[in-house]
Formats: structure tokens, C-alpha cells, sequence
């Protein structure tokens, strides 16, 4: 029995799956947008000055 499947079939799926994954992806996968909190001063700043 031989491969019913071309090499050429084969790459049109793969495209074509990576664009219907690039799609989705696009559409469900939203950036999340985080905010820096403001850092605290190290415990070596605050302790500066101090003996």
C-alpha cells in the first residue's frame, strides 16, 4: 500500500495549518499589559548613614 499523500499535499497542510494557528492565536491569545509597581528603596539605601 502506498502513501496516498504527496509531498506536495503534505506542505499545503502544513501551511495551512500554521495560518488557521497563527489566526487563533491572533484572536484568543491577547498580550497582557502589566504595570511596574513602584520598588521599594533597598535595605542597603535605607540603612546608609546609619552605624
Amino acid at each position: 500500500m502506498g502513501q496516498p499523500y504527496t509531498p506536495a499535499w503534505h506542505t499545503r497542510e502544513e501551511a495551512n495549518e500554521r495560518a488557521w494557528l497563527d489566526d487563533w492565536a491572533r484572536l484568543h491569545l491577547i498580550p497582557v499589559q502589566t504595570e511596574r509597581a513602584p520598588q521599594a528603596p533597598s535595605r542597603a539605601l535605607t540603612a546608609a548613614g546609619r552605624h
